[in-house]
């Protein structure tokens, strides 16, 4: 079981990061230069969803036989990080005062996972036709 875990170290890692960077307080950020982008957290959070979902295939298609249709593809790479999104804006609401839920930031977070699916698949063609 547990070298199973250490073989997803990528996808525990990237949800770690994940983790950290939606829980900590703003002050952790404050050294941080002020970025003035429309929209910036919402790239932010489409940028790391792209990356984590990414993360969950590459481990996902390492560690299993790949098919789109096995429903553990459809819960790890897809179900896992939209969910993943909504508890943590839930628990930001409700435990890590001063953050807020937004709603908005985990629309941004399914958009990221639906980018980062047709990402993989185009990837994936490209490889395949070569």
């Amino acid at each position: 079981m547990l070298k199973t875990t250490l073989s997803y170290w990528k996808s525990i890692l990237s949800v770690v990061v994940i983790l950290y960077l939606s829980f900590a307080p703003p002050a952790d950020f404050s050294e941080m230069p002020k970025v003035n982008i429309l929209f910036f957290d919402k790239i932010i959070h489409v940028a790391l969803y792209i990356f984590l979902t990414i993360v969950l295939i590459y481990d996902f298609r390492n560690h299993n036989k790949f098919s789109k249709k096995r429903p553990i593809y459809i819960v790890q790479c897809i179900l896992f990080p939209i969910i993943m999104g909504a508890c943590i804006e839930i628990a930001q609401d409700r435990w890590f005062y001063p953050r807020t839920a937004e709603w908005v930031d985990w629309l941004a977070d399914i958009l990221g996972v639906g980018m980062a699916l047709v990402i993989s698949h185009f990837y994936k063609r490209t490889i395949q036709s070569r």
